[in-house]
């Protein structure tokens, strides 16, 4: 009587199929980079997932919509500004913008070293300051320009 073959996981079938796959050159790349994928492995917990969609991203998105949706009104009724309204929205945005190309980067850098979690933190904590300056502003230029700026610098963290 012979054995019963012994019931692979899922990841040696995979990796089986995939190895058999790399001769054919055609295929190799993109299955070198699936292979790599699989073997890293997902190593989030279902409450990280949850916590990070439900949380961070949530209230990135808002604060950023929040942000561009009320910007006009801080201009016309906090400062008082009736003229050149849209050409001042442009240029704040246009200077956010800026910010968040260098900032980025600076940011991606500074999670490796001391966490995610730790930039996300400092990143609302600015954005709070800047939405501070932002409804205390007298005039657009520097006030508001200098809470959007920082409200670009924080966002970028979060």
């Amino acid at each position: 009587m012979g054995r019963a073959p012994r019931a692979s996981s899922t990841t040696d079938i995979i990796l089986a199929h995939i190895s058999n796959a790399l001769t054919d050159r055609r295929h190799a790349s993109v299955l070198n980079s699936v292979a790599a994928i699989i073997m890293l492995g997902f190593t989030a917990s279902p409450l990280q997932i949850c916590t990070y969609l439900c949380g961070v991203a949530l209230f990135s998105i808002s604060f950023l919509v929040f942000l561009n949706s009320s910007i006009s009104f801080v201009i016309t009724q906090r400062i008082g500004q009736d003229h050149d309204v849209g050409d001042a929205v442009g240029t704040l945005g246009f200077a956010d913008e800026l910010v968040a190309l260098v900032a980025c980067p600076a940011w991606g850098l500074l999670s490796d070293r001391i966490g995610v979690r730790n930039v996300a933190v400092l990143g609302y904590t600015i954005i709070g300051l800047s939405l501070v300056i932002l409804v205390q502003a007298r005039n657009v230029y520097p006030q508001l320009l200098l809470g959007r700026l920082l409200f670009s610098f924080g966002a970028t963290a979060s």
